[in-house]
Formats: structure tokens, C-alpha cells, sequence
């Protein structure tokens, strides 16, 4: 059995994201423009097809003398043309990124990629239908001719649409998965995923009467859907460790767990997954559906983790609109990881529960290779990590509250965050002084953030959300309101706290650092 903080069965002994913290600066700028420029060539090959395609389009119609607005195709090749200019001209400046002002010139060039890409599915969707005709006499419903001799119905609630299944490869592929063995959908947003699950666990999974086990912590939106179910009782499990995770099964014997495998909340718990799981293989009876919300890791589960068997049912989801989109932030997206065997059911709940994720907006999701990926979340990682022990160090933080991040060495768990490849890019803070960690006194803490940052040159937003290049900070409260505040457990005792998500800008973090270290103590 493992003990509490030990690492699971398949952990590694040296972390790949700590290789991240002994780089050179000079290597992470180096590193960094180059996936960038692969994102600027990403685009500008996209944009060539797009220009083909409206040729396609426009020599289609004049092949089968259907009627085309010349104006309209006109400004489409324009709009590509035009930033096609706008790419290369900020890809050649990339070349010319100094140390010292990487910073601001990394982000200006994402600016950049950002226009390119909204300008591309701007002109590739223009001119589109949802649905699409297949055939017309004297009138043009389509843009894509590949359409017309579609094999499917041509309606994009179905999510059949090409840049739909494109994102859904794409992201099978950073999980490091098989088709053969899984299922995979992308969703309009995150919520839309949990509730695509959901719609399968009423009608697939759960009686009237049955019980369902959530984790101390799971995100508060969910546990207010699941605790308003009717006829289904939740129970909230009793710790973080596996033995209580299991003995609650045992004493609940619940159809359903959800776990998030690292808690978005000030003390940031993990699970031992794979320890959990070989557990609950052990004393389950019937067979036991866990549902595992990824979203806080960005896509750093161990493959054999996604695997179901005749014990344990394995239901994965995660947000899109953090990590995966490279931090772009274009639009809200979630994904759904299922059984392979469940495709065609999950295929027909998402088409009538209008999950699926909008054509327009699967164009914006950002092209990229899984290494491009890997890279970046490491150095998130490491950055946290780094910024986290310059907190701890800095006697005006020590003496005003604890710091917490799951590679610290105090933190319960570092053993277990040791296992992944890389996972929180966020750091915590709370004050010793309960007093203090209520909203007016933190978001006034977070304003003196910008202020010091301000002056020292050192990048920083405030906002919620995370998965940014960009430093984010924020005063997280665990609901909005009083009312969401009791799907928070109060045996957790979760208070108001400073969340510090710490982006890939490692040039700037002795900075950053100075600057929280600063509005903490004032």
C-alpha cells in the first residue's frame, strides 16, 4: 500500500519539469520563440488553404454556374492576404527577441498570432452554413465543396464539422491516447462537458436511490448540479487519502466517484490516482463509474489511468479554455474522455444536448504539436515552483502567511506531484490573520500587485481563470455567493485566498516575486 505522500507505482524519479528549472534563461527564451515561430507557421500554412478553398469555392460555382457575391470572396482574400502580411512581418522581428525585453516582446508577438487566428476563422467561416446544403439549383448554401458529397448529415450539432474532429485528434493525442480504446468529444466549454456526463450517468448509470461519492473537493458548479439532484444522494468523502477515499466507498457503495485529481482550492490536495484506483478495484462489488475532472494539470495523467476495465469505469473531462488553448483564451471549450465501447451512445447525447463546440470557435482553438505543449506546461510548472520558494524565502511573506504550491517540500502531497510530468501553474497565499483573507483586503492586495509590478517592469493581469504565458492574479473566493458557499465542505474550512497563477515568464519572476512580496506586507 502507499503511504500518504510516497509516490504511486508508476512515478519517475526525476520530474521532466525540473529539468525546466536548471535551464538558462537564454535556452527558455530560445525554446519559447521557437514554438511561437511553429505557431506562426501553423497559422500561415492554414491561411494557404484557406486561400485555395475560396478559389474552390469560387471556381465551383462558376463550373456549375451558381451564383457567387465577387465582393465577398474579394474581401475574404483580402482579410487573408492582409494578415498574412501581419504574420511574417512579426515572425521576421522574432528573430531580433533580446534577453532583456523578451517579455514584452513574447507577448506582442502572441498578440499577433491571436489576430491571425481569429482572422482565419473569420474568413474560413464567412461564408459557411451549419447546414450545409448538398446539392442546389440556382442558389448557394455551402462554402466547403468537399461538402457536397458529405457522407454524414450535414449539421454542425451533430460535430461532424472537419474543425471539430481536427481539435478532437489533436487533443486525443496530447493524452497521449488511442481511438482504438477511447472515445473523445469537445464540448462548448467545460460546464457543457460535465454536463454532457451527466446526461449519460442519469439515463445510463444512476437509479433513484443511488448514491454518489464526491471528493472533499470537486469545482463548486459542478457540486451544485450534482447536490441538486433529486433523487440521488451525494456524499462528500472524508479526506484526501486513499484508505478514506475507499472506506467511504465501502461505507456508501456509491454508482459514481469524482475526484480532481489536484484541488483548486488554497491548499491545492492531490490524489494518489493510480493508488486509488488499484484500491478500489480491490473491495468495489458492482462495477464502479469514476469520473476525474483534469482540468487543474492541463493533460498530465498517465495514459494507463484513462483505462477501464470490468471493475472501474474511467470518465475523463477537463476545460478547454485553460491550458490547452496555449493560453490564447479565444473561447470557452471543454473535452470528454469515455470508453471506447460508449462512442456511439456519447455521440448521441452530445448531438441533443447541443454540447458540442461550436464550428467557429474549434477554428480558433490553436494548432500545435503534443511537445509544444509538454514544453510549455514544464516550464509553467517550474515557474510556479520557483516563484513559490522565493515567496517562502522572502521574510515579509513568511511572516504574514503560508505559501502553498504541491512541489514545495511542506506541502502533503510533494511526493505525489513529483510523479507528474508537470501540473499546477498556480501558486496560493493566505494570511495567518484569518481577518485578512476577506475580499475587500485581498483584492486590495491584488491591486497593489499591478502597482509594484507597474513600476518594476514586470508583467502581470488581474482577472480569474489560468493557463496564460502572462502572470494572472486574483482573489479566489470558493462561490460568489453565500448560497454557492455550502457546496464547499465546511470540515475543509475553505477561506477567501490569493491566487497567483505564475505564467511562462521565468525572465521575470525574482520580479513578480518583489512585487506580491510587496503588496503582501503593505
Amino acid at each position: 500500500m502507499t503511504e500518504p505522500g510516497e509516490f504511486p507505482s508508476n512515478a519517475i524519479d526525476a520530474p521532466a519539469w525540473r529539468d525546466a528549472l536548471s535551464e538558462s534563461i537564454e535556452d527558455v527564451v530560445a525554446t519559447q520563440v521557437a514554438d511561437l515561430r511553429e505557431g506562426f507557421d501553423t497559422c500561415l500554412r492554414e491561411l494557404r488553404a484557406t486561400r485555395r478553398e475560396l478559389e474552390d469555392h469560387a471556381a465551383y460555382c462558376a463550373q456549375n454556374e451558381l451564383p457567387v457575391d465577387g465582393l465577398a470572396l474579394a474581401h475574404m482574400t483580402t482579410s487573408a492576404e492582409q494578415v498574412w502580411l501581419r504574420l511574417t512581418r512579426a515572425q521576421r522581428i522574432l528573430d531580433e527577441v533580446s534577453i532583456a525585453d523578451s517579455a514584452a516582446q513574447l507577448s506582442a508577438a502572441e498578440a499577433v498570432l491571436r489576430f491571425g487566428l481569429s482572422t482565419l476563422s473569420y474568413v474560413r467561416n464567412g461564408l459557411e452554413w451549419t447546414a450545409k446544403s448538398y446539392g442546389q439549383s440556382r442558389q448557394v448554401q455551402f462554402f466547403g465543396t468537399q461538402q457536397e458529397s458529405w457522407p454524414t448529415m450535414n449539421y454542425d450539432r451533430n460535430g461532424a464539422h472537419a474543425s471539430v474532429t481536427r481539435v478532437e485528434r489533436q487533443l486525443l493525442g496530447v493524452l497521449g491516447l488511442s481511438g482504438e480504446d477511447h472515445g473523445i468529444g469537445v464540448t462548448s466549454s467545460g460546464m457543457a462537458a460535465y454536463t454532457w456526463i451527466e446526461a449519460f450517468l442519469l439515463r445510463y448509470r444512476l437509479n433513484a436511490g443511488d448514491s454518489i461519492l464526491l471528493a472533499p473537493y470537486i469545482y463548486y458548479e459542478v457540486a451544485q448540479q450534482l447536490t441538486a439532484l433529486p433523487h440521488i444522494r451525494s456524499e462528500r468523502a472524508g479526506g484526501y487519502l486513499v484508505e478514506e477515499i475507499v472506506a467511504d466507498v465501502v461505507r456508501h457503495r456509491p454508482k459514481v466517484v469524482f475526484v480532481d485529481p489536484l484541488a483548486n482550492n488554497v491548499r491545492q490536495r492531490m490524489f494518489d490516482l493510480p493508488e486509488l484506483y488499484r484500491r478500489l478495484r480491490e473491495v468495489v462489488t458492482d462495477r464502479l463509474t469514476v469520473v476525474v475532472d483534469g482540468t487543474m494539470i492541463g493533460a498530465s495523467l498517465q495514459t494507463e489511468l484513462f483505462a477501464s476495465d470490468d471493475r472501474l469505469e474511467i470518465i475523463y473531462y477537463e476545460s478547454c479554455t485553460k491550458y490547452l488553448q496555449l493560453g490564447m483564451d479565444f473561447a470557452l471549450g471543454g473535452l470528454v474522455v469515455y470508453p471506447a465501447e460508449l462512442t456511439e451512445l456519447f455521440d448521441m447525447l452530445r448531438r441533443n444536448t447541443g454540447a458540442v463546440l461550436a464550428r467557429h470557435n474549434a477554428e480558433l482553438f490553436p494548432r500545435y504539436e503534443t511537445a509544444l505543449h509538454r514544453r510549455r506546461m514544464r516550464r509553467i510548472w517550474a515557474n510556479a515552483e520557483h516563484l513559490a520558494e522565493l515567496l517562502l524565502a522572502d521574510p515579509r511573506v513568511a511572516a504574514a502567511g503560508e505559501v502553498h504550491h504541491p512541489a514545495l517540500a511542506h506541502h502533503p502531497d510533494v511526493r505525489l506531484a513529483h510523479s507528474l510530468p508537470y501540473g499546477s501553474g498556480i501558486v496560493t497565499f493566505l494570511y495567518h490573520e484569518r481577518d485578512r483573507n476577506d475580499w475587500n483586503n485581498l483584492n486590495a492586495v491584488v491591486d497593489q500587485i499591478l502597482v509594484h509590478a507597474e513600476k518594476s517592469g514586470v508583467q502581470v493581469t488581474k482577472g480569474v481563470s489560468f493557463g496564460y504565458s502572462v502572470p494572472r492574479v486574483w482573489a479566489q473566493d470558493v462561490g460568489t455567493t453565500a448560497a454557492e458557499r455550502k457546496y464547499v465542505p465546511a470540515t475543509d474550512d475553505e477561506p477567501l485566498f490569493l491566487r497567483l497563477y505564475i505564467g511562462d515568464r521565468a525572465i521575470q519572476l525574482e520580479g513578480l516575486a518583489d512585487a506580491i512580496a510587496s503588496a503582501i506586507a503593505g
